[in-house]
């Protein structure tokens, strides 16, 4: 089995439930047709360098797999049939890509390691009495005319 990408252009006037539905499709096609999806990156709504089928944009997704080269003919084929998509291409991964994959997969999962977790919880100590007091002493009471109001009488 090789590796490949695709990237598929689909129309982006569709309903979201019918852009994962074509995705969904494809998915189970490599699948059913001995491949194995590795992972499926939706990249979302994007404008398109050219108008396709007066369309300018298209909804953009990247589909990596592992597959027998047979099956590409297959996949292509499925394509030209879907009146939805705009653009395709499929390309076999090399192993200068591969290598640059892995070193991100590597650096994502270095990310992605949680932190330890913290010895003990601190109680927090609020001293009530002290918090209470500046705020009384600031505020000005009703009593008492505030600087303005006693100028303007």
């Amino acid at each position: 089995m090789r590796k490949y990408e695709t990237i598929i252009v689909i129309d982006s006037l569709l309903k979201l439930e019918e852009i994962e539905g074509i995705i969904n499709k494809y998915e189970r096609f490599i699948s059913a047709n001995g491949g194995r999806v590795e992972t499926i990156d939706r990249w979302g709504k994007r404008r398109l360098a050219y108008e396709i089928k007066k369309r300018q944009y298209g909804f953009y997704v990247l589909i990596r797999f592992d597959a027998p080269p047979a099956m590409i003919k297959q996949l292509d084929r499925e394509y030209r049939l879907n009146e939805f998509l705009l653009r395709t291409m499929t390309t076999l991964m090399e192993k200068r890509a591969l290598k640059a994959l892995a070193k991100q997969y590597a650096a994502a999962a270095a990310a992605a390691v949680p932190p330890a977790p913290a010895a003990e919880p601190v109680p927090a100590e609020a001293p009530a009495d002290t918090a209470a007091e500046p705020a009384a002493e600031t505020a000005p009471s009703a009593a008492e005319p505030v600087q303005g109001e006693a100028a303007a009488e």
